[in-house]
């Protein structure tokens, strides 16, 4: 299992309920002194006209603030606004932001430059345009499960909902055994929206907890583009340790 995965296992993915809810916190505008709603982040999130002037900013330290990302940037061309992502829970950046020029130039400046640095760390700038495309998400997270539970157990509840590709089953590297939790791959993505509907499922003697299990990219992408994979929910990027 890759430790990207790993991260996924610990808890960095979410749930149905916990996912709508972190996807509400990010949709809602967020609020200046005396409750008013930011016109940065509106500025941001609205019309598609304004795709050419886009980017995702990725590999943002976590001291990195939306003044640092706009002084930057607009080295390449006037910046209408910037945003940064913050975890719903902690409120500390999750390492990624949007940047909105007034014209389509200023991208293609950044684009030209091979290497950006921002507080000491090399960030990586992406068209916005190019996160459109998604990538479909066809893995879960199974959580709570027995590691006891076989794993022909484990298939033959799964495949009622459809035709599932793999089971990892993975182990604890000290000891040698099954940690309690699994990854499930299904063939289509469909299958995955229908396990979504319920947060619980009781595989085996296990009452377990299924979330999303999204790469890094896939979290951009579905962050990026604001498409709910399963009930308007979106899983959260794997972090560092």
């Amino acid at each position: 299992m890759s430790e990207e995965e790993e991260q996924v296992a610990e808890g960095m993915a979410l749930g149905p309920e916990e996912a709508e809810g972190a996807a509400a916190a990010e949709a809602a505008p967020e609020r200046g002194a005396g409750g008013q709603a930011s016109d940065e982040v509106a500025k941001i999130d609205a019309g598609k006209a304004d795709d050419e002037g886009k980017m995702f900013i990725g590999g943002l330290s976590w001291d990195t603030t939306k003044k640092d990302l706009k002084d930057y940037f607009s080295k390449f061309g006037e910046v209408v606004d910037c945003t940064l992502k913050l975890d719903p829970i902690t409120g500390r950046s999750r390492g990624f932001g949007f940047v909105l020029f007034k014209h389509a130039e200023g991208v293609d400046k950044v684009m030209e430059q091979k290497e950006h640095k921002l507080n000491s760390k090399v960030i990586d700038p992406k068209r916005a345009k190019a996160m459109k495309t998604k990538e479909a998400v066809k893995k879960v997270f199974v959580g709570g499960l027995s590691p006891d539970t076989p794993e022909d157990k484990i298939r033959e509840y799964f495949i009622t909902f459809g035709e599932v590709e793999a089971v990892e089953l993975p182990m604890d590297n000290k000891t040698n055994k099954r940690r309690g939790f699994c990854f499930i791959t299904f063939k289509e993505e469909e299958t995955v929206k229908k396990v979504m509907e319920k947060k619980f499922h009781n595989v085996g003697l296990s009452k377990c907890e299924i979330k999303l299990a999204m790469t890094k990219e896939q979290y951009q992408q579905q962050q990026w583009g604001g498409g709910p994979t399963a009930r308007g929910g979106f899983a959260a990027r794997a972090r560092g340790r």
